[in-house]
Formats: C-alpha cells, structure tokens, sequence
C-alpha cells in the first residue's frame, strides 16, 4: 500500500463513520491519484481513479470491520512517511501557529510543519513529501480560513505558506501581485494608498487561497469573481518544476487554477487586476425578529432588493441567526461612492436593534465594522446552495427550518451555539467570466446562499451529527424552492 490510495482508504473510514451517525442515504468518493503525490492533472501530471459506493442502509457488521482493518493499515503507513518525510525536512518552529485554522475543529495535529520562503524550498518540499519510497501525507495552508478538516490541514506535513508576504503594485499595468501568505484586509490596506483594490474577500482575516476557488466580493458586481480577474500565477508543481501561468502560457493549468484550487500545484505568488476604490459607503444593521407579527418587513426588503437592483456599485448580504435563544436578521450594506444609494432606503426605513455605518470611508474601515460572527468559532456545519432569487416564501421556508432545528437542539440540551443562514445577493456578477474549473456562464447566473450551524463542543458522532439531520432538512427546502420559484 505504498502510494497515497492507502491515506484515501483511512480518509473514507472516517467520513464513512461521520454519515453512519446520521443515519442519512451515504455516497462516498474515494480518489486515490497516481503520480504524482499531489494532484491529478490527468494529461501531464497524473490520473485520478474514483471508486463510489452508494447504501440505502448503513454498512453490515463486516464491512465496518473490514474498513476499520483498513484504516488501521493506513493510519499506520501514513505515519510512517509522514515520519520519514519530516526527518529530511528543515521543521517550522511555530509549530502551533502553523496548524492552527479559523474554526478549530478544522485543525489537525501534523506529525511536522514546514514555513517555506521561497519557491525553491517548495519545490524542495514537493520532491520530499512525493518521493516514490515516501508518499506522505499533506496539506498546503495559506491563512488557514478554512471550515473543514482536510480543506487545509493534515494528519501528514503540514506545509504553512506565511512566509510568503511581499505585496506590491503596477501602476502602469493596473494590477496587484501578492504571496499566499498574506490575508487580504493586509492587502486593501497596503493599496489604498494608491486608491485602487483587488476582487477579494469580503471579511478580514480570509486568505487570498480564495482566488484559486472562485471568489466573491464586494465589487464583483462590476468586475466578477477573483478567479476573473487573474493575470498570472507563479507556481510550483508537483515534481518540483517553477512555472509563471498565464492564459498564453501554460493556459490549460490556467484553465484548471481558476477554481480547482490548490489541485494543480503550490502558488508562491498571485498577480491579478486592480481597479479604482477610494471612498464607500456601508456597515452592517442588526433587527429583531418578531415573527409573531404576521411579516418580516426586512425578508420583504431582501425579496424586494434580490429581485429589482440594478445598481452595481452596491451589494448587500443578509444573515439570518438564531442564537442565545433570539432570531435575528444581519444586513451588510455596501456602496462603492461616499453616500447612500436610493436602492438602501428601505433598509435604513424599517426600525433596528443597531447600525454601524461608515460614510465616506475607506475600504478597509468598513471591513473592520463586520466581525459578525466574533473572534472564536469552534467548529460547524456548512454548505452552499445555488440561489436565482431569493422570494419572500423562500426566505420563510428556510427560516422555519432554521428555527425548527435550532429549537430541536436546545430541547435535547446540546452544544448547538448559532443558526446562521447567509443569503449573498448579487447582480451581474457573471458577466465578467472567463473559461475556468469552476463553471458560471453568464447565461445563468446564480448567488450562493450558505446554511451554516456552529456549535461549541466537538462530539464526532454524538449531537452535531444529530445537528446535522436538521441541517440536511434546511438544504432539501431550500433546494426545493430553488428548483421551484425561486429560479425565474
């Protein structure tokens, strides 16, 4: 079992286990990669196999027996390379900060970390952790905002890029290029002296991994996704070879970075467009809900807004959140120009809790106004649905699911802390798109919504998995409209 099969193999033993708690349909994936150790670029740098296995009922008594044999056998040789790999590699000393991610349940403890800072001890790295006698596990993590386990971290070699922090700016071509060990809000701030930015995140603290996923943001309504925006990439490749990606050179591992995340190999370095952005307007309103009262004039606003805004200078992100046994709605506003837009009124119109609002600020001034979630969030669940338009029956459907489960977790007295489900409203973000891994036609343009459950204690089968169930309800409801009135 000496190739990386043997990892996926221990990977598949514990989702398998994860949705065994639920109780719920299981379909799992498993994809072993040829060579090499990295990623599966199938014409030039591997073959990807799938093996999929789909159960109306849970596994029999032998086949759990069988993949815990399995796992056993996995954990074993995974540790081993893992081993060997980290005796021949030069250790980061911030062990800690190296592994430690946004939500901590997301976190692994790595047998070894590595800070690398350049392009040649990547590429040293590489050809360590992807040798033929070694195949060890591994992870690439940039600011480590991530939700899951695996997403960025490892049992493995945990390769932490937050070496990489140069940033400048072009100012006879219009763009920005910057190293993956850098969060945007450090990247705003450094361009507003030249009064421009970048397609990124919309919340401090996100790394710019984001622009290898898609990426959405606050001016992506006039610009599009990160992913658009890319002018070129310079990255390490699994067998250790350094490449500058862009559409004329290397345009199919361009095609495969836009949107296939760290799958193609290590990116030590991000040049994309910049675009004019001095002075905003914005902040984030908090209102109660009081559904008592027969209507939620802020889900009509929403409706109201999803369905007529034409302004792409503004954007707006509501979340509904039930927490500490109180519902209520969190808008974000935001305005590229100094003063409100007619399109807000409505919002400003219906009473609040709170608003905190910047006028004539700067970018980074707002993002600073938007820590809605707070400096801890210990583990969750969350996912993304496709959304047309979000109508008033919609965002009923889903709020009374959100407050069914929320309801069903504190009667079971559990560790469930916050409901949250993030409506993203945008208006001709696909019109920019170009051909990339991660599919928006202009055609038909969809915005994400994410149903998102954190709660405070990490219990892998006991109640978030129960948690869970409820979740899967929200989703099936929301797909439901969604397939039904809500794509017009």
């Amino acid at each position: 079992m000496n190739n990386p099969m043997s990892c996926q193999v221990h990977r598949l033993w514990v989702w398998w286990s994860l949705l065994n708690c639920t109780g719920i349909v299981q379909r799992v994936v498993m994809k072993g990669r040829g060579k090499p150790a990295l990623l599966g670029f199938q014409r030039r740098y591997g073959e990807v196999s799938t093996v999929k296995f789909r159960m109306n009922r849970g596994p029999t008594k032998m086949m759990k027996i069988a993949i815990l044999v399995l796992s056993g056998i996995a954990v074993a040789h995974c540790q081993g390379s893992a081993d060997t790999a980290c005796s021949l590699l030069q250790r980061s000393a911030a062990y800690a900060e190296a592994i430690a991610h946004f939500e901590p349940t997301s976190s692994q403890n790595s047998t070894c970390s590595v800070a690398p800072t350049s392009a040649n001890e990547v590429a040293t790295i590489l050809k360590i952790v992807g040798r033929e006698d070694i195949r060890a596990p591994f992870a690439v993590k940039g600011s480590g905002h991530a939700n899951n386990v695996g997403h960025s971290s490892t049992v493995g070699v945990q390769i932490a890029l937050s070496g990489f922090t140069d940033v400048s700016y072009d100012l006879e071509a219009s763009t920005a290029t910057f190293g993956p060990g850098l969060s945007f809000d450090e990247i705003y701030e450094y361009l507003e002296q030249f009064n421009v930015s970048v397609v990124g995140a919309r919340a401090a603290g996100v790394g710019v991994g984001l622009v290898l996923g898609g990426g959405y943001s606050w001016i992506t309504n006039q610009y599009g996704l990160a992913i658009d925006n890319i002018v070129s990439l310079d990255v390490v490749l699994p067998n250790g070879t350094f490449v500058t990606v862009t559409d004329a050179a290397h345009p199919d591992l361009m095609f495969g970075l836009r949107g296939g995340l760290n799958n193609f190999g290590i990116v030590t370095s991000f040049t994309v467009k910049a675009y004019p952005l001095s002075s905003v307007w914005g902040g984030i309103v908090v209102y109660n809900v009081d559904d008592s009262a027969g209507e939620d004039p802020v889900a009509r606003a929403i409706a109201d807004f999803s369905l007529n805004n034409k302004d792409k200078k503004s954007q707006l992100n509501a979340g509904f959140t039930i927490t500490g046994g109180q519902s209520l709605w969190q808008v974000i506003l935001f305005h590229d120009g100094p003063t409100v837009p007619d399109v807000f009124q409505p919002f400003l119109q219906i009473p609040n809790n709170s608003s905190n609002l910047v006028e004539g600020g700067s970018f980074t001034e707002f993002l600073s106004l938007l820590n809605v979630l707070g400096d801890t969030i210990p583990g969750g669940f969350y996912d993304v649905v496709p959304i047309v338009h979000y109508t008033e029956p919609l965002i009923s459907a889903f709020k009374t699911q959100a407050n069914l489960t929320y309801t069903q977790a504190i009667s079971d007295n559990r560790s469930i802390s916050t409901v949250l489900i993030n409506l993203e409203l945008f208006h001709g973000m696909f019109q920019h798109s170009v051909p990339s891994a991660y599919p928006h036609s202009p055609c038909r343009e969809v915005t994400p919504c994410n149903p998102w459950i954190l709660f405070r204690v990490s219990e892998i089968c006991g109640y978030p998995m129960r948690v869970h169930s409820g979740y899967m309800r929200v989703m099936r409801v929301m797909r439901s409209f969604q397939n039904a009135e809500s794509v017009v």
